[in-house]
């Protein structure tokens, strides 16, 4: 994932997890569990780019494919989860409903974020030949 797209989950997810805060139903809980988990992720990924680890360690690890299977995992739960979330919210009425429904909006975009990084990731896991 190019840091463009790791600055997007970043941002994306920290609106989630402004917006879902505190968990109030069940389906909340695990769409923040899904969010903060992603982005743990997400942030560990960060470091590895800004730290230049992938270069520095000679691990045999396919870094690629590596960042490709954790992507393509964060966005199938991001998928469930931003489900799970408007549709908890969706028959709510009263407090906390709007920041809960904007939340699983947010979860979309982050969706759709993750899905594009998992496709480019595939475009470059071919294209190496590994």
């Amino acid at each position: 994932m190019t840091k463009s797209r790791l600055h997007r989950g970043l941002l994306f997810g920290i609106i989630c997890m402004a917006c879902a805060s505190p968990a109030l139903l069940g389906g909340t809980h695990w769409f923040l569990f899904v969010v903060v988990t992603s982005f743990i992720a997400t942030v560990l990924w960060s470091f590895v780019y800004l730290l230049g680890i992938r270069e520095v360690l000679n691990l045999p690890i396919n870094w690629i494919l590596t960042e490709l299977l954790n992507t393509g995992i964060a966005t199938f739960l991001y998928f469930i989860a931003f489900i799970v979330q408007l549709a908890s919210w969706s028959n709510i009425i009263g407090y906390g409903r709007s920041s809960n429904i904007a939340a699983g909006v947010f979860g979309l975009f982050n969706f759709l974020a993750y899905a594009a990084g998992t496709y480019f990731l595939y475009v470059e896991h071919k294209s190496s030949g590994v």
